[in-house]
């Protein structure tokens, strides 16, 4: 169950996005004043609920035009022995698969890979998409509203190296997984265990 302040934050979001996309397309004064006055008390609102120890670098953001949630990549990449990396971040200090925000210019196969060679010194072969993941389904912590895009594959090289953004790099069994990680980090892993029927989505 989603706790209250987890609620407060991701309806922040929303309202902040109804906000910025009426500051958008609004042409009345009157609805422009009333969308700035909203888009304050959403970034109050986020202000308060989020815990800044948790993500120091990324406060709540106030994005412009039309709003939509944030996309991420992740990648469960398999040794030959059937073990899955996992990395610890750096940020918050938890256990979870290679992955991170998409940038521009690159499609999700391609972010996917980035982030595993930027956070754990690793090249792999996808095979399949996992799945899409809408992190308000797990009880984030995050102040954003992300959909995550898993992908699983196979190591092809590199060596298990930490980054900027990672303080440990290792191969877990797929049922041993550390007890620091999150709902959906758990999801994302079990899914890509094993035989996939179908790609999984919220």
């Amino acid at each position: 169950m989603t706790e209250p302040s987890q609620r407060l934050r991701f309806w922040a979001h929303e309202l902040a996005a109804m906000a910025r996309t009426g500051l958008e397309y609004g042409t009345d004064p009157y609805d422009r004043e009333r969308y700035q006055r909203m888009a304050g008390i959403a970034d109050g609102i986020a202000e308060v609920t989020s815990d800044a120890a948790f993500s120091p670098e990324r406060p709540f953001l106030p994005d412009t035009g039309y709003v939509t949630p944030k996309i991420g990549c992740a990648v469960a990449a398999f040794d030959a022995s059937g073990r899955v990396c996992l990395i610890r971040r750096a940020d918050n200090r938890r256990w979870a698969l290679p992955g991170g925000f998409c940038e521009v210019g690159s499609t999700p196969s391609e972010n996917a890979l980035r982030e595993l060679l930027e956070e754990a010194g690793l090249e792999a072969e996808l095979d399949a998409l996992v799945g899409v993941y809408d992190n308000s389904r797990f009880n984030s912590r995050s102040p954003y509203h992300i959909y995550t895009c898993c992908f699983r594959g196979r190591v092809t090289g590199g060596d298990p190296t930490p980054s900027i953004e990672t303080l440990d790099v290792r191969f877990v069994a797929p049922d041993s997984l550390p007890a620091d990680m999150s709902e959906m980090q758990r999801a994302m892993t079990r899914d890509a265990t094993g035989r996939l029927e179908a790609a999984r989505f919220s």
